[in-house]
């Protein structure tokens, strides 16, 4: 479909579109789903969910997800 939406691969958007939404989780759990308009988040986040290897099941807490966050 021809739109905006989560893509993966070499051009994909998956790890910039989940670190927004668990950026915005993290502020309100009731959040709606992100947006393309939504801000960025912090590139710790980011990185962090970019650098989760893919074999297995992978568990960030909270207190995790906040710390990296805040750098």
């Amino acid at each position: 479909m021809e739109d905006w939406g989560i893509g993966f691969g070499y051009s994909g958007n998956g790890c910039l579109a989940l670190a927004r939404l668990v950026d915005t989780l993290l502020d309100d759990i009731t959040a709606p789903a992100v947006r393309d308009s939504d801000p960025e988040a912090p590139r710790t986040l980011f990185e962090l969910l970019r650098d989760t290897p893919s074999d297995g099941a992978t568990t960030y807490t909270r207190a995790q997800l906040l710390a990296v966050r805040a750098g």
